[in-house]
């Protein structure tokens, strides 16, 4: 009875106390027991004397803003992507320089005279070629060798006057033997023109200037003789003729080569175009062929 009658009053006593206020929340309990068991929001903690939620003890909330103090700039360094140039060692000038440069300036000078000296090498060795691969027989002459040049070697060469007469050859020729200074032989086919004139003792005279002036050269000179003409009067024939025989003698008299072409061309019109005086083609080739014969009979180089 004794033992019944204690678990009695135990219960009593365990149903009469009355539980402390908030002892729930227990501080070896954790925070979040009564969201656990009730499955609801917990509520803020609330202060006794104020009834106003509890703010946790570890931070500092005003409603006024507390200045803070004021920190000094940093400036943030960064690293430059551009790295530093280096000397590549290519120089760089000026092109138009020369041109502001003095023209009596030392470097002008030494510039002039290198190219002087380099055109005067270069003149040397072009003559130097020319001596060896000119032409060694030159022809100079009216119309009548104008197309001979297609009957004769790369070694001969053929300037054609046409219009010229036997003074203007004697004026040039020591000209043109100056500037062809690999010529062995020159032939002179000139003074078919000088007949129109009629004036036979003033052609003569231009043919012994002409005769003096080539017998100085250092060449041997043929005087290629006229050719006669068909259909063209007897007056002119006959001058040319005359001027024929005339040429003969002078050159054997002054030891100067002659090509008699009046004897082969005398009654042949089938060498002669339709205006009886320019060859033809047959006519041309002829002409070459007694040239070249005559060149034969003599020591000069062969054309």
């Amino acid at each position: 009875m004794t033992q019944i009658s204690g678990k009695e009053q135990a219960n009593r006593q365990m149903l009469c106390a009355k539980p402390k206020h908030n002892s729930w929340k227990d501080k070896s309990l954790p925070s979040d027991v009564g969201r656990r068991l009730t499955g609801r929001t917990q509520h803020l903690e609330t202060r006794d004397d104020t009834e106003w939620p509890a703010l946790p003890s570890h931070r500092r909330v005003s409603s006024t803003p507390v200045p803070r103090r004021k920190q000094p700039w940093n400036v943030a360094k960064t690293k430059s992507k551009s790295k530093p140039t280096k000397d590549t060692g290519i120089l760089l000038e000026n092109r138009f320089a020369p041109l502001l440069q003095d023209p009596d300036s030392p470097k002008e000078r030494s510039s002039s005279s290198t190219g002087e000296r380099y055109e005067a090498k270069s003149y040397t060795k072009r003559l130097q070629k020319e001596l060896t691969t000119g032409p060694q027989t030159l022809i100079v002459g009216d119309g009548a060798v104008n197309k001979t040049k297609h009957f004769f070697s790369k070694y001969t060469k053929v300037l054609c006057f046409t219009n010229d007469m036997v003074s203007d050859i004697s004026e040039k020729i020591l000209e043109i033997t100056a500037e062809h200074p690999t010529v062995k032989s020159l032939v002179i086919h000139t003074g078919a023109l000088d007949v129109v004139k009629q004036q036979s003792e003033v052609l003569k005279r231009d043919f012994n200037d002409l005769l003096n002036k080539v017998r100085c050269l250092n060449t041997e000179v043929f005087i290629s003789g006229p050719l006669p003409t068909v259909r063209r009067g007897d007056e002119r024939f006959s001058r040319l003729l005359m001027l024929n025989r005339w040429l003969k003698d002078t050159c054997a008299a002054q030891s100067v080569n002659f090509i008699d072409n009046f004897n082969i061309f005398w009654e042949r019109r089938h060498l002669f175009e339709a205006d009886g005086f320019c060859l033809n083609k047959s006519g041309v080739q002829l002409l070459s062929y007694n040239i070249f014969d005559f060149f034969r009979q003599s020591p000069a180089a062969p054309a």
